[in-house]
């Protein structure tokens, strides 16, 4: 599956729907996303995307890069064996888990 297929996907399963009222929400299309990672060295969204699914033990379906605020946060999903999709939030600078959230 290529990136932009994965991006899609993410946005249509979830990440669209989910409300962050405390915090400013502003996602980056494809292009504004591999500028970001140049100018601003941040983490390659594959290689998070990898480390998040082992750990999890799922297949990486999807991640786009996201500003909460000041913080620039990559959302990746996942799904799981048994057809759970995970949601894990991923800190683009660091390449930290910052928080997660999961379908039933």
């Amino acid at each position: 599956m290529n990136f932009f297929i994965l991006v899609l996907v993410a946005t249509t399963i979830g990440f669209a729907s989910r409300a962050e009222p405390a915090r400013q929400r502003i996602c980056y299309s494809t292009a504004e996303t591999r500028d970001k990672i140049v100018s601003l060295g941040l983490f390659e969204p594959f290689h998070l995307m990898r480390n998040a699914a082992t750990k999890m033990q799922a297949e990486a379906i999807g991640a786009r890069l996201c500003r909460w605020s000041e913080d620039l946060v990559y959302e990746i999903s996942l799904l799981r064996h048994d057809g759970r999709v995970l949601h894990i939030s991923v800190d683009a600078k660091t390449g930290k888990v910052v928080g997660s959230k999961n379908e039933e």
